[in-house]
């Protein structure tokens, strides 16, 4: 079930990564600016509506991750015009505002609705105990990284939610442990540095903890919506029976620079 061999080749972790940072590099600049527009409403937001947990009442712990997670998922929505922008500048096609707005209107509720729908295992997840806990985290990482191209699907292929989670689904079987290596890869440094950057700025004032946050996401959301376009394309193409192709961080020929 989890590695059985695809019947296409697929492109090599290390050239996919190496294109993904060569396309990073090639539009960091447009895509930081829209991350970060959007980002700063966000976060300001977050930090403003989210409530904190009382020590003294460890129901309310809950009540703070259902919250958490309601704005993940409204982040994850928003954010979905990244990946929307990355696909025009990697086609050399411009984009505008009016087009960014159609987008998350377009594809930010489908979005928001399967980062819900895909929080449902982790509160399974807490509410497990005993023998059925490590069960359970394995079910729930096993769901995870089958539906991990859903915001993909919706994006790329104006896919509903229930075809969303369906496409994804199979376009990951047989890549199950190749996609959770991948999605390793690009997680790991991303959560080091989420805690070291934590803990460097304990203690600090509002207005700096929602402009680093602000800063950091500009960062780390570029990468990794280009990285869910590359794979998700590759995945696509090898499940088509395409051979393997160039996945080069360069326009076409003739096409506008990004902006």
């Amino acid at each position: 079930m989890f590695n059985r061999p695809p019947s296409n080749p697929l492109t090599p972790i290390p050239t996919l990564i190496a294109a993904a940072v060569a396309l990073y590099a090639r539009t960091f600049k447009p895509l930081f600016v829209t991350t970060v527009a959007i980002a700063l409403a966000l976060s300001t937001a977050s930090a403003m509506l989210l409530p904190q947990p009382d020590i003294e009442q460890p129901e309310t712990f809950r009540a703070v991750l259902f919250a958490s997670v309601i704005l993940q998922a409204v982040s994850v929505g928003v954010l979905s015009v990244v990946l929307w922008r990355a696909a025009l500048l990697r086609r050399g096609e411009p984009s505008s505002l009016k087009g960014a707005l159609s987008a998350v209107i377009a594809f930010g509720p489908r979005s928001f609705a399967g980062t819900m729908l895909l929080s449902l295992p982790l509160f399974v997840l807490l509410g497990s105990a005993g023998a059925l806990a490590f069960p359970a985290l394995g079910l729930t990482l096993f769901v995870w990284v089958r539906a991990s191209l859903y915001v993909p699907a919706v994006v790329l292929e104006n896919q509903s939610i229930v075809g969303a989670f369906v496409r994804s689904w199979t376009l990951v079987q047989g890549r199950w442990r190749r996609t959770f290596l991948l999605e390793l890869i690009v997680a790991i440094p991303i959560f080091v540095l989420t805690l070291v950057i934590g803990a460097l700025l304990a203690g600090a004032s509002l207005p700096v903890l929602v402009a680093v946050d602000t800063l950091a996401t500009g960062i780390f959301i570029p990468f990794v919506s280009i990285f869910g376009l590359l794979l998700f394309e590759d995945y696509v193409r090898a499940s088509a029976g395409t051979p393997p192709q160039e996945l080069g961080g360069q326009p076409p020929d003739g096409a506008a620079p990004p902006r």
